[in-house]
């Protein structure tokens, strides 16, 4: 290893590998805070070295003091599994050193900010290799091993993770990272020696810090020539493809891959990507086909023990299987929507936001013994953290009952928040308690701020007392004491004058009129949205009850805004495609019109529109569509639907 300033991450590295090392070796680059007195615990093979801006230099000086058989190179921001560790002995014991053979590891990066958001990508990386063979790093920066000039080195695939959590953006912010890497670039290009791999990681250094035209650049010119067969290179090409079609450059991104990533049309990426196209085009029908397809590659690779991906593990489940639900639903089909949110449920049980999604949708079409009895198939009554993540979203939705129920299964409430207790007090009617809780509260998170304050209104609103509306622990908040001034007239009986203060903070009051529904005051909730009314929140509403399938709710707003002629973008479209499923193809496509001028730059709208206009108007439409998107006439799916 080498390491500086890693006092926070070095002793989780370390105690991951030190069971399977026969040696620790750590070479410090200068740290100034705990990181040597935190390696003395594991080895006493630590050796200070001056800092020179080459990382390959740095890492040589740390193979020159190994002495094993094998040399796993680590940084301090990476690990190992423990479950993993019985296949690295297997390997390890087994495998026979090859002078001119080294192993390419895949790397699992977590990067974002919280747990349960955490983007995961791989990378392959080799950090594996024999001792005593001649093998040494070069390059400055994203170093890699060689024998030297005249000498080849080849390189085998192995399936032992090494996990990754540097470019997490806590971490980025804690180390500067980017100014140090981006300083070792400059040099190396100011001598002009920068091989394609280089233009490849710097094109990463750039995508990491958000200036995608550069990243852009960076990947064009690492691809050019490039084999497909070296290990980079679909990261590279992904990373290149994603990069067009986030610029909007369909035309590019289309190309790339069907001319380079059908090479790896075994994987799950090549058909999520082209679905994701599909999709944005509004090729509907053949955006579904695909991810299906991504779905079933990743299944059989797994079912035969092979890798599952090529370069990202989310386009084998996630990404296409998140589409699938945006898209049924988009189609009225919710029996299919609901069944891929169970699926995904059930790949992964503790993503809060999924269950939340989906229960939220249940409770408005189900009965609630219904729910639980399907959540018991999903959930581990007897594990706290299953039962209280129920229990947290029972309470989030306003549901008694189901609340009720999984609290008999917990033993205390010690994970209950300030806004868990207000809540619960406010789905029970009981003024008594809120209006303790409410005094009990002393400090508060900023997470937990915004619903503490939503309950907070609740309670304010049921009782009309508005004591607690303007407590300390809401701060200086100017939009929360701007919301509470409206909110305090409401309770008074005064009318609200100021359209302009509903407008702006339509936002906020639609989240109190969506808890007023959910917890079933009705009469309040119509009161409420009465006194608050604005076009900005009734689009709100109307598109909620549409989500959750609430369909005459949501008509009975949608046909209020329709005559005011105040349907926002959301609201017309879907309004376009429920009269499309349903048939209704001419009210389709009047709404679909009146879309594309609010929208002209909404892609996936012409086709639907071209397919149902007359041929004067269809000529009409493929006009206005090339005049947007000229460059798309390229892509042949597109081209052939058009001509």
């Amino acid at each position: 290893m080498i390491v500086k300033d890693e006092e926070v991450l070095l002793a989780r590295c370390l105690d991951s590998i030190k069971s399977i090392s026969d040696e620790i070796v750590i070479v410090d680059t200068g740290s100034t805070d705990r990181t040597k007195k935190i390696a003395q615990k594991y080895t006493h093979l630590i050796f200070d070295y001056k800092w020179s801006n080459d990382f390959a230099a740095a890492r040589n000086e740390s193979i020159r003091y190994a002495t094993g058989k094998w040399i796993l190179v680590m940084d301090a921001d990476e690990y190992l599994s423990v479950d993993d560790y019985n296949e690295w002995n297997h390997f390890l014991d087994r495998e026979i050193p090859v002078e001119n053979l080294a192993y390419t590891l895949p790397i699992i990066n977590f990067t974002g900010e919280k747990e349960f958001q955490d983007e995961i990508t791989t990378s392959p990386v080799t950090r594996l290799f024999p001792n005593y063979k001649g093998i040494f790093f070069e390059r400055p920066i994203h170093e890699q091993l060689t024998r030297g000039s005249s000498k080849e080195l080849f390189h085998k695939k192995l399936e032992l993770n090494i996990y990754h959590t540097g470019y997490q953006e806590q971490r980025v912010v804690e180390k500067n990272k980017h100014e140090r890497n981006m300083f070792i670039f400059n040099e190396m290009k100011k001598h002009q020696n920068m091989s394609e791999y280089d233009w490849f990681t710097l094109g990463n250094q750039y995508r990491y810090a958000k200036n995608e035209v550069e990243a852009t650049d960076c990947y064009e010119r690492a691809l050019k020539g490039t084999s497909s067969k070296v290990a980079w290179y679909p990261h590279c090409l992904i990373g290149l493809i994603s990069l067009y079609y986030k610029q909007d450059r369909l035309h590019l991104s289309w190309k790339w891959t069907e001319d380079k990533l059908s090479l790896f049309k075994d994987y799950s990426e090549y058909y999520a990507i082209k679905g994701i196209h599909y999709e944005t085009l509004g090729f509907f029908e053949q955006a579904i086909s695909c991810y299906l397809k991504a779905i079933s590659i990743a299944e059989e690779r797994a079912a035969n023990q092979k890798e599952f991906w090529l370069v990202d593990p989310m386009y084998s489940f996630e990404t296409p299987v998140q589409q699938l639900i945006s898209l049924y639903f988009r189609l009225n089909d919710n029996k299919q929507a609901i069944y891929w949110l169970s699926i995904l449920l059930k790949k992964n049980n503790k993503h809060p936001r999924v269950l939340l999604r989906l229960i939220e949708w249940l409770c408005q079409n189900e009965s609630e013994n219904t729910i639980i009895e399907f959540l018991n198939q999903h959930f581990n009554v007897e594990e706290k953290s299953d039962i209280m993540l129920i229990y947290k979203v029972s309470l989030a939705l306003g549901r008694n009952e189901m609340a009720s129920y999984y609290l008999s299964f917990l033993k205390d409430d010690d994970s209950l928040t300030n806004s868990d207790h207000i809540r619960i007090a406010v789905m029970k009617q009981d003024k008594e308690s809120w209006e303790e809780a409410c005094s009990d509260v002393k400090k508060v998170t900023e997470g937990d701020k915004q619903q503490l304050w939503i309950q907070t209104i609740l309670g304010s609103l049921i009782w009309s007392d508005i004591r607690f509306l303007n407590s300390n622990y809401f701060g200086e908040d100017e939009d929360i004491q701007s919301v509470n001034v409206l909110i305090s007239q409401i309770i008074k009986g005064e009318q609200i004058d100021d359209s302009q203060m509903l407008i702006a903070y339509s936002g906020s009051l639609f989240l109190v009129a969506k808890q007023l529904f959910l917890i079933k005051n009705y009469e309040l909730f119509d009161n409420f949205v009465q006194a608050v009314k604005s076009a900005e929140l009734i689009n709100m509403l109307a598109n909620y009850f549409y989500g959750l399938n609430l369909i005459e709710m949501a008509m009975n707003y949608y046909s209020v805004l329709l005559v005011e002629k105040q349907l926002d973008a959301t609201s017309l479209e879907n309004l376009t495609f429920y009269h499309l499923n349903h048939g209704y193809y001419d009210e389709a496509k009047e709404f679909l019109k009146e879309l594309v001028e609010l929208q002209p730059k909404a892609r996936h709208l012409y086709y639907f529109l071209i397919r149902s206009a007359g041929q004067h108007e269809r000529k009409l439409y493929i006009d206005k569509f090339i005049s947007e998107f000229p460059d798309f006439m390229s892509i042949p799916f597109l081209r052939e639907f058009i001509n």
